[in-house]
C-alpha cells in the first residue's frame, strides 16, 4: 500500500478543525453532551478496533464508564486533506497526540486518528481511532502499545 501524499488543509479549514478539537475536550471532560453535536456527526463511529460506537448518542455512556476519569488535553495535531466524498463535501484526517494528567500526578498519553467531513453546520469528526498509547503493565488501565503512526496517517482515503 502506497502512502497518500500530504496535503495540507486551507488555513481557515486548519484553524475550525483545531477549534473542534478543543471543543471536544472541553465537553467531555466537562460533560457537555448536548455540544456533541457541534464535534461529531450522528453516525460517528469512535473508538478502537473491536470497539466502536456507531452513533453520537452513544459516546457519553462510553465516556461515563471510565473510572476514574480524568481530564484529558490533545496536542501535536497535523492535519490533512482527503479528496472530497461521493456528496461532494471537504474531507481532512488529523493525528493528534493526547495526555491525561491522573489524580496521583501521574500523566498517560495516546493518540486520536480522526475521520473528518465538512457538514452544513461545519467540520465534523466521522470517525475518531484512539489509542492509548505506550503504557506499561503497572499502569493503572493496563499495558498497551502504540499502534497508530505517520503511515496511518498518510494512508489512502478509503
Amino acid at each position: 500500500m502506497s502512502a497518500a501524499r500530504w496535503e495540507r488543509p486551507a488555513a481557515v479549514d486548519a484553524l475550525e478543525i483545531h477549534e473542534v478539537l478543543a471543543r471536544y475536550a472541553h465537553c467531555i471532560d466537562n460533560r457537555d453532551w448536548e455540544q456533541l453535536s457541534r464535534i461529531f456527526t450522528a453516525d460517528v463511529k469512535f473508538g478502537g478496533p473491536g470497539h466502536y460506537t456507531r452513533s453520537r448518542d452513544d459516546i457519553p455512556g462510553r465516556i461515563e464508564q471510565v473510572s476514574p476519569y480524568h481530564p484529558h488535553y490533545t496536542t501535536d495535531t497535523v492535519i490533512h486533506s482527503l479528496p472530497v466524498d461521493s456528496e461532494g463535501r471537504k474531507r481532512a484526517r488529523s493525528w493528534s497526540k493526547y495526555f491525561i494528567v491522573r489524580h496521583d500526578r501521574t500523566l498517560a498519553s495516546g493518540d486520536y486518528l480522526d475521520e473528518w467531513v465538512r457538514t452544513e453546520a461545519g467540520w465534523r469528526i466521522l470517525q475518531r481511532r484512539v489509542s492509548r498509547g505506550q503504557r506499561w503493565e503497572n499502569d493503572p488501565g493496563g499495558a498497551s502499545q502504540r499502534d497508530l503512526g505517520m503511515g496511518d496517517f498518510l494512508a489512502p482515503a478509503s
